[in-house]
């Protein structure tokens, strides 16, 4: 993992356990509301802190409207409403975009070559001052030097070899 802008390098399992503002890519919240394993066994913690109140996850309105196409699509609205539903909860910030945002994403899709809906995401994340992003897109993982990326896979294998050396 990167280290912190102004901090020492902080391992993904200590952001996820310690963190207190922290983004969530499009894809986290996919696996999440669908129950992907194995990312649910990090994310399902993660999202036992935001409701005990220890950890505020920011989302981008960028990742509102791509969580709400499929359901949207296939007229899939108990789908549209748990999404509506979790993004309103306590805990969840969703920031929509501005121009400060906007312009930090063209710099960003020019400097990082990401798509503009990334470049979206990862500004807001810069401009809501989160901690990191957390998700499962490689692409941000080797470009991304604005911010800390935490990438789910290999959030998972620091966390299977924690498990493997407490059972050892």
């Amino acid at each position: 993992m990167r280290p912190r802008p102004g901090g020492p390098e902080l391992k993904e399992q200590d952001l996820l356990k310690s963190g207190q503002r922290l983004l969530l890519d499009t894809n986290a919240f996919i696996y999440f509301l669908e129950g992907v394993e194995p990312y649910l066994s990090v994310l399902v913690p993660l999202f036992d802190r935001v409701w005990r109140g220890e950890l505020t996850v920011v989302v981008s309105a960028v990742t509102e409207a791509e969580l709400l196409v499929r359901p949207m699509r296939q007229r899939d609205d108990v789908a549209v409403d748990r999404i509506t539903d979790l993004l309103s909860e306590d805990g969840f910030e969703v920031v929509d975009v501005d121009r400060r945002i906007a312009r930090r994403a063209a710099r960003l899709r020019t400097e990082n070559r990401l798509s503009l809906t990334d470049a979206m995401i990862v500004a807001t994340a810069i401009e809501a001052e989160c901690e990191a992003a957390v998700g499962n897109d490689r692409e941000w993982a080797k470009r991304m030097s604005e911010i800390p990326y935490m990438l789910l896979d290999g959030t998972l294998q620091e966390h299977q070899l924690n498990v493997g050396r407490q059972s050892v």
